[in-house]
């Protein structure tokens, strides 16, 4: 069964942000990082009990080709996106989501 994913404008402003550093560097770039985010945004649908929790309840999915991380609560059959980090960022940043 996929759970349901949802995503707040805090996290998709984290997801602009990193495009918009990719798109500066290569197009191209930007594209596979959205890409592999799609990607790892579906295994989490998927299987979000196979991901660790990291902080509280707080699981955290990493993409494997950029330094980024899907930080994401289960409740039910929904997958509550807190935010899209670099793994170099402070996570107090998104303490008050």
């Amino acid at each position: 069964m996929a759970y349901n994913i949802i995503s707040s404008s805090e996290t998709e402003d984290d997801i602009d942000k990193a495009v918009q550093y990719y798109v500066t560097i290569d197009k191209t770039l930007a594209k596979q990082f959205l890409a592999e985010l799609k990607a790892v945004k579906i295994y989490i649908a998927n299987n979000p009990e196979k991901i660790q929790v990291r902080y509280k309840k707080i699981r955290v999915a990493f993409l494997k080709k950029f330094p980024y991380g899907i930080h994401f609560v289960v409740k039910k059959n929904q997958i509550f996106i807190i935010a899209v980090f670099n793994t170099s960022d402070n996570p107090a940043k998104w303490n008050d989501r």
